[in-house]
């Protein structure tokens, strides 16, 4: 193993966890409230490791389970999430390490499959040495929004979600949007997100920085899309330079007349099956931009 362990991680590696992810990322990175509300709200829990070399914490990696819905059957999965390694300890398969150990111990807790949504450096590690299978890339759209902020008519605002079953139940194999996971996902994060409901659905809206610029994203929608969009827009604040999404499968001619234009910018899904098999056709697969664990 290249003279490092492996083993679980525990709240005295917090700091080493956070200091890594700072290296990493640095303002991008979660601060100590985000890392604490991701790893210990989550409602199907978290798997967590470090790898340390003679006492120090040189590579962090966990990933985030979740109850999905996967050919029709509600299963758990577990998304590959805030990992990276010391830069000094690169190229001994420290991270190929950490995810094998996920991989494991996500099929003997009972994952049907891991996801990801892998950055380029890490790609190249999924689909090779690890195993996994291309499912596709997914076009993030974009909106620019005038420097000044136009008034409009002020969306209605959820302070908690409170529906029974899944809110997404006609999507194809998707997260579980039930009352729990989406009050915890959004409306308990430390992250700037407001809920809206409009017809009957909902949409949530966040606000960020990104390389310097304030942007705002739909986070998520489910219903109607043309209003729940016009919801997004009106909650946007002043100074919001850019609002991003996520069209699902035959949304695009709506996200067009709202005046959103497809970017160059794409996520890269991919996964391996556990248990059963991987459906490995894009169009089966329904993600938002909430369903990552960077917006």
């Amino acid at each position: 193993m290249s003279g490092y362990e492996l083993a679980a991680y525990g709240p005295a590696e917090r700091d080493d966890y956070l200091r890594l992810l700072r290296a990493a990322w640095g303002d991008a990175a979660l601060s100590g409230a985000e890392f604490d509300w991701w790893f210990s709200g989550n409602p199907a829990g978290s798997l967590m490791s470090v790898a340390r070399d003679d006492g120090r914490v040189m590579g962090v990696a966990a990933h985030s389970r979740y109850r999905m819905i996967l050919g029709g059957e509600e299963r758990l999965a577990t998304f590959s999430v805030h990992a990276t390694t010391d830069p000094a300890a690169r190229g001994r398969g420290v991270f190929l390490g950490l995810e094998r150990k996920h991989e494991d111990e996500a099929e003997t807790g009972g994952a049907a499959v891991v996801l990801a949504f892998a950055s380029a450096p890490t790609a190249p590690l999924f689909l090779g040495p690890l195993g996994c299978t291309e499912i596709g890339r997914l076009r993030m759209w974009a909106r620019p929004l005038p420097r000044l902020h136009l008034p409009g008519r002020k969306p209605e605002r959820i302070s908690r979600f409170d529906h029974t079953g899944d809110a997404a139940a006609t999507w194809p194999n998707h997260i579980v949007r039930d009352a729990e996971y989406l009050n915890w996902r959004y409306l308990d994060s430390p992250r700037d997100y407001v809920a809206y409901r409009a017809r009957g659905g909902y949409a949530v809206l966040g606000h960020k920085r990104q390389r310097g610029h304030a942007i705002a994203l739909v986070a998520d929608l489910v219903g109607p899309v043309r209003p729940l969009l016009r919801a997004c827009l009106a909650g946007v604040k002043p100074g919001t330079r850019t609002l991003i999404g996520l069209p699902g499968p035959g949304e695009r001619g709506l996200y067009l007349s709202a005046g959103f234009t497809p970017t160059p910018i794409t996520l890269h899904f991919m996964g391996k099956a556990l248990a059963g098999r991987l459906d490995s056709d894009l169009s089966a697969w329904r993600f938002t931009l909430g369903d990552t664990d960077f917006f």
